[in-house]
């Protein structure tokens, strides 16, 4: 499938609904592996990533470019959605390229974790992939890392956790000041790496309480995109986004969300790029064109009446 510019689409897929001998996990490890043994110095290195979401590292170690780079991810504000979703697009055509170089799929698209998904009974465990002993490389599972919850292959994310009731929001923007609404996509605040305060409704539940339950890296977001479930999370999240727009909802038209803020990030050959949202409303027009396989309204989307509707 291709887009008018005749680029091929990925199309991004539920990790639990892959078919049993569908490489896209397996070919997720060999990658996240590969990556894993180059260089911090390696913009696609697998450390080099996680840092541009956040690091521990002391900023007054960074170089010039790490400056620009690192700890960039933004929270409790409109931005959240976008920069993320470039930092999805980013990874994915960096995962793309190794998985090629290794011989794998040359359409290979970022899946992501339905944990709402009342269909699936293992929906609200982590997918298999990810909690085995051996996976992908021989004795080792690259998908595995420190976790507080979910390794032992069991469910253990309750109602709450996977909530869909930011869905009901039909309003993108919210509030600034303290104790407004804060929107589906988070208040009209620019850049802002804490997310300490007044987050969107989607970034609330399910985004921090997943992050939250499994915990381990996954807790802090210094770290936490140095899990390989992250991705998958995120993707989710990205792809909530879709459905929210699907169901007739509208992303912001203000020219300070649209144009106001540039992020500066390095594609998959190492070279400097730079988007604004306007460049990523679109997910097929966008730099990765790629779509989702399910963007209409999810199992769970309505979200049960009996559920908690945390910041709902």
């Amino acid at each position: 499938m291709a887009n008018t510019t005749g680029s091929p689409i990925r199309v991004r897929k539920d990790a639990w609904r892959l078919a049993a001998d569908d490489p896209t996990l397996l070919w997720y490890a060999r990658a996240v592996d590969a990556m894993r043994q180059r260089p911090l110095s390696n913009t696609t290195s697998w450390e080099y990533q996680a840092a541009v979401h956040g690091t521990n590292a002391d900023p007054s170690s960074f170089n010039a470019d790490q400056q620009k780079a690192w700890g960039q991810c933004q929270h409790a504000t409109w931005l959240f959605l976008p920069w993320h979703r470039m930092f999805l697009g980013i990874f994915e055509q960096i995962v793309a390229a190794t998985v090629a170089k290794l011989g794998g799929p040359q359409d290979w698209a970022l899946p992501y974790w339905d944990y709402s998904d009342a269909t699936n009974p293992n929906a609200r465990k982590l997918p298999a992939a990810f909690t085995a002993a051996e996976f992908g490389v021989p004795e080792k599972n690259p998908l595995r890392v420190e976790r507080d919850q979910g390794n032992d292959g069991a469910a253990f994310l309750d109602s709450k956790a996977v909530s869909l009731n930011s869905l009901k929001h039909k309003i993108f923007t919210g509030r600034s000041t303290p104790g407004g609404d804060s929107g589906f996509g988070g208040p009209s605040r620019g850049f802002n790496h804490s997310g300490d305060n007044d987050q969107g409704q989607l970034e609330m539940v399910p985004h921090d309480v997943i992050h939250s339950d499994i915990g381990g890296l996954m807790g802090d977001p210094d770290t936490a995109a140095l899990d390989p479930i992250f991705w998958l999370h995120h993707a989710n999240i990205d792809r909530l986004w879709e459905v929210w727009r699907h169901q007739g909802n509208s992303n912001p038209t203000d020219p300070s969300w649209l144009t106001g803020v540039k992020f500066f990030f390095h594609n998959a050959a190492g070279q400097p790029v730079t988007y604004s949202p306007q460049d990523v409303v679109d997910t097929i027009a966008s730099p990765w064109h790629y779509q989702y396989d399910r963007t209409g309204e999810t199992p769970a989307a309505a979200a049960d009446k009996t559920t908690l509707a945390t910041g709902g």
